[in-house]
């Protein structure tokens, strides 16, 4: 009971609970915290490139020394942003072309760091080890030069009256057509010869009459390298 005559101040006056505002930042966690820097420094990073973009270029560069002779290979490359004014962003590989040109030769060494430039790479000789050799020819002794990349050919050497095969299923790997061929004549062939076939093609060149047979598609001659001769009969007057 509340004594009637004490003072009103000293009267005990119930009070209504109140409850106290949170700050929002104390439900964050450490984790949270760590969410959201991770979040601002991706958009940093972002503004940043958008930045930059239109005034940089992503080109190849080679991860690691790469010696001349090498195959280049993908572990070989890594990428960079260079600036686009520089002087070799003209001549340096873009990423989509660099695709074409793994499997080619390193014709000179590239320092680790450098850029990868069109004309660093080669592509190799021939197919499986072996070597390109030109035959000048005329279209006559060429299957009237209806040849093409890809096909087959037999090599035949023909002196006086005796003829054999030097080089028999060697691929063709290129044909020149034109007023400044190979044989004079705008006509010409590039093959992939073994080191033994090119010795014997240019041997054959120098000594007698070359002529080439189209042989896609068959069997080369079996008794090559063993080379046989064949003895043509004699022409007689008038024949």
């Amino acid at each position: 009971m509340v004594d009637p005559d004490a003072p009103a101040w000293t009267a005990a006056t119930p009070r209504a609970p109140t409850s106290r505002r949170r700050s929002p930042f104390s439900r964050l966690s450490f984790g949270h915290a760590v969410m959201i820097t991770a979040g601002l420094l991706a958009f940093l990073l972002n503004v940043l490139i958008l930045r930059e973009e239109g005034e940089a270029f992503d080109v190849p560069v080679a991860a690691r020394a790469i010696p001349a002779g090498s195959r280049l290979e993908s572990t070989d490359v890594s990428y960079r942003y260079v600036d686009a004014d520089g002087p070799f962003v003209d001549r340096a590989l873009s990423r989509e072309r660099l695709a074409s040109f793994f499997g080619q030769v390193v014709v000179r060494g590239v320092e680790a760091g450098a850029p990868l430039m069109a004309d660093d790479l080669r592509p190799v000789a021939a197919p499986d080890g072996q070597r390109a050799m030109s035959i000048p020819i005329a279209p006559d002794r060429a299957v009237g030069a209806a040849l093409h990349v890809g096909d087959r050919i037999d090599v035949m050497l023909v002196q006086g009256t005796r003829s054999r095969f030097i080089a028999s299923g060697i691929e063709v790997l290129a044909v020149t057509a034109s007023s400044r061929g190979l044989s004079g004549s705008g006509f010409g062939l590039t093959v992939a010869v073994s080191p033994v076939q090119a010795l014997l093609i240019a041997s054959a060149l120098d000594s007698g009459s070359v002529h080439v047979l189209r042989s896609t598609g068959l069997p080369a001659y079996r008794g090559y390298p063993a080379i046989r001769e064949t003895r043509l009969p004699a022409v007689g007057p008038g024949s």
